[in-house]
């Protein structure tokens, strides 16, 4: 717990006050975003030890290899293009991606835009089983409610994204008790396979300080961070009880909001998902965690 309790008062300072005025944005022009991962790690207690013995074995991917994939909109590709069906899919997923690159067999995609963690554990744990090899999952984001406050963040109605902010931060305090739950559930319904969980890439290219969005921008990319890290440490937990689970950070550095060759959509139903090049980044990044050349 007091981990928790670090984390979240940081988040908070700087996410709502990100959006009331000079002072925040004062602050954030003399972090920028290296700072303000800088600023959260420093606050992060000594990590959770972990076994003697990795329990995370590095073996070969093959053509045999069952690979199942969870999570939320963005594990379903939401954004990547020719999306379809009520979970809205596609083809351009990070999933589909990766799997086709490894050369494994993609025996079940479950993921479906808007799942939380409740969902995943009631409609998509079905399709592990003691076959599976490697699942990979994307989930957190919206049991705060991520998507909303970015697109009423970046809309300027500024009461809401405060309130909304606000919310995500109280939650953050039980995030972590759900991520357990879900971990420990998949696990025990895929009992051989290595579970690999990948972060929320930052939105926003944050570089300017005079640019109108510049505190918005910060916030919500603080915001992310924070997820992130209470993501990570759910995962350093599971492992340090033999779970064979790892965290795979993905890097939009370059590529984000503002950038010249944004990797996140800007507009529209699929604003502030990945691109089909950003879901392509996920991949390489599965690829150099799991030793797949590409």
């Amino acid at each position: 717990m007091r981990r928790r309790t670090i984390v979240i008062p940081i988040i908070a300072v700087v996410a709502v006050g990100a959006l009331a005025g000079a002072g925040a944005i004062a602050w954030a022009a003399n972090s920028g975003r290296p700072a303000e991962q800088r600023s959260v790690a420093t606050a992060e207690a000594t990590p959770t030890p972990t076994p003697t013995l990795d329990p995370f074995p590095r073996r070969p991917l093959t053509s045999e290899t069952r690979y199942v994939a969870l999570g939320d909109s963005f594990a379903a590709g939401m954004g990547g293009g020719d999306e379809q069906g009520r979970c809205v899919m596609s083809d351009n997923s990070y999933p589909h991606e990766f799997a086709t690159a490894a050369g494994i067999d993609l025996v079940a995609d479950a993921a479906c835009s808007g799942a939380t963690t409740s969902d995943l554990l009631k409609h998509q744990l079905s399709a592990l089983d003691d076959d599976t090899d490697l699942v990979t999952v994307s989930i957190g984001g919206n049991d705060l409610g991520v998507a909303e406050i970015a697109s009423d963040c970046a809309a300027g109605k500024s009461v809401p994204c405060r309130t909304e902010l606000t919310s995500a931060l109280s939650l953050l305090n039980v995030l972590p008790d759900r991520l357990d739950l879900l971990y420990a559930a998949i696990a025990k319904a895929a009992p051989h396979a290595r579970i690999v969980v990948t972060g929320y890439a930052t939105l926003y290219e944050v570089t300017d300080p005079a640019a109108k969005d510049f505190g918005t921008a910060t916030a919500i990319n603080v915001a992310t961070i924070g997820l992130n890290q209470v993501i990570r440490q759910a995962v350093d937990k599971q492992r340090a009880n033999g779970v064979p689970i790892t965290f795979v950070n993905v890097d939009f550095d370059g590529h984000g909001i503002g950038s010249a060759h944004p990797w996140i959509n800007t507009s529209g139903p699929t604003a502030f998902h990945p691109t089909a090049a950003g879901y392509r980044e996920y991949a390489r990044e599965l690829q150099r965690l799991l030793g797949v050349a590409g």
